[in-house]
């Protein structure tokens, strides 16, 4: 299957992980806010072409800080020491 992830599921997010995705999810929320405003105040160019400019500038570099935040706050024993079903 396409998406069958009952063989290895992925693991569980820490709390700080939790708070990464959080702060990452409000932060896009705002960029497209100011996005949306700023592309409303564009009057002598096309909306969608502002909008996509100001989007894409903040928004690529917050996803890339958030997937380096939730890699960074990884939990170091639990990838350390894997555990498979041979084992048990």
């Amino acid at each position: 299957m396409l998406f069958d992830r009952s063989t290895s599921p992925a693991p569980e997010l820490n709390s700080r992980q939790r708070l990464a995705v959080i702060l990452m999810d409000v932060a896009v929320l705002a960029e497209v806010t100011v996005s949306v405003y700023m592309a409303s105040k564009s009057l002598d160019e096309d909306f969608t072409s502002v909008f996509m400019k100001a989007f894409f500038s903040m928004c690529i570099p917050t996803l890339a800080a958030g997937i380096y935040a939730i890699r960074r706050f990884r939990d170091r024993n639990r990838a350390a020491a894997p555990t498979t079903e041979a084992e048990a």
